[in-house]
């Protein structure tokens, strides 16, 4: 027999559906609006020649932002239960805050090399959470692996910056 009852989401999650992402395009959002406050100073450097073009930058970091709000989704959705659950999402708070001041420092107060000692601990971040997430969910720590290659290339890039300049 056909059962017409509509299965309904508990609220938590159908919010968190709104929230985690509307979160993350924030936290890039504030990212790109500090980076792009100082593009013109960013022009003036010296760079190395296999420095990315802004259009790859933006791409790029658009893939990771939409990978990095699934992983979260997933833990916040799926595994609320886990131990270290309120570390995970602290760690995903952290995450934002570094990332965002990372460009503060680059792009707008152009301290290239504090800029570099940041990007070190956001990779630590990124390489924590792999870690604490992989114990119980493979995926969603996987969907944060690009995101962590990409912030040790440009970790590396900003150093090279901060040698040339």
């Amino acid at each position: 027999m056909y059962d017409n009852k509509v299965t309904v989401l508990p609220l938590k999650i159908r919010l968190n559906y709104l929230l985690i992402p509307l979160l993350v395009v924030i936290t890039g959002s504030a990212a790109s609006y500090f980076a792009e406050s100082g593009i013109d100073w960013y022009k003036s450097l010296n760079l190395p020649a296999w420095t990315p073009s802004t259009d790859l930058i933006k791409t790029v970091w658009t893939v990771i932002f939409v990978l990095s709000s699934a992983s979260i989704l997933i833990v916040w959705n799926k595994y609320s239960n886990q131990k270290h659950f309120e570390l995970i999402i602290g760690l995903f708070i952290l995450n934002a805050v570094l990332n965002v001041g990372w460009n503060i420092l680059f792009f707008n107060n152009q301290q290239i090399g504090l800029a570099v000692f940041q990007a070190l601990l956001l990779v630590s971040n990124i390489a924590l959470l792999i870690v604490l997430i992989w114990k119980f969910c493979r995926l969603a720590a996987c969907l944060l692996l690009p995101y962590s290659l990409w912030v040790l290339y440009s970790t590396v890039l900003s150093f090279n910056v901060w040698l040339m300049n």
